[in-house]
């Protein structure tokens, strides 16, 4: 059992083939190596004969479901203890599973009165830069015309226009418990990750560890 699962979610036509590549590459370049990588493709591919960095499972129809379906697939099939939702266009930097590891393997800190503890290593949550967009009135909205604006989305506390997919870390067996990804909207990780923070509570990385383009 490896310690994480990396769900990869693609669509060619929707990402850049070199885009793809150069997330894989920065998985690949992981300090820490106690991981697998799992990438489905939503749908027959479009042009069979690019050539994939890594296995690429294809599924026999297209969802178009901002990727969820694929998720969940992926929750179903991992074998990792942890699961690592990731996107196309996402980048991770490399010491980012060390940084998560890391966390998950110190002692608690933190306890309510009644002494359940509020930062169970069940679930990590790291900031990333979120390139393209800005906060504004506190939503995240896309820039337009200009990529080279970013903010940085703490994702803490985790909700609706403050967290995106790629950053809550979650065991797989609660991921199962939870009934895997069960919502379909397309901000329903904030609304899946807001539910999970508040039930079994979270641990947060202090650094940036990836990014969203």
């Amino acid at each position: 059992m490896p310690r994480f699962s990396i769900i990869v979610v693609h669509y060619q036509p929707a990402v850049p083939h070199p885009i793809f590549c150069r997330g894989i590459a920065s998985l690949r370049a992981q300090t820490f190596k106690d991981f697998e990588i799992l990438c489905y493709h939503d749908g027959p591919l479009t042009d069979p004969s690019v050539q994939f960095p890594i296995p690429v499972r294809c599924t026999p129809t297209h969802h178009n479901d901002w990727g969820h379906s694929l998720r969940d697939l992926g929750i179903r099939q991992a074998a990792g203890d942890y699961l690592v939702h990731f996107n196309a266009d996402n980048v991770l930097y490399p010491y980012a599973l060390q940084a998560i590891a890391s966390e998950i393997a110190r002692p608690a800190r933190f306890e309510d009165t009644d002494g359940k503890i509020l930062d169970s290593d069940d679930i990590v949550i790291f900031p990333i830069a979120m390139f393209g967009y800005q906060r504004i009135n506190n939503s995240t909205v896309r820039v337009k015309g200009n990529s080279g604006f970013y903010t940085l989305l703490t994702g803490n506390p985790p909700m609706v226009n403050n967290i995106d997919c790629m950053q809550l870390v979650m065991k797989r067996a609660l991921w199962l418990a939870e009934g895997g990804w069960s919502d379909k909207r397309s901000d329903s990780d904030g609304y899946l990750y807001e539910r999970f923070a508040r039930k079994y509570g979270y641990r947060e990385v202090g650094r940036v560890l990836g990014e969203h383009h």
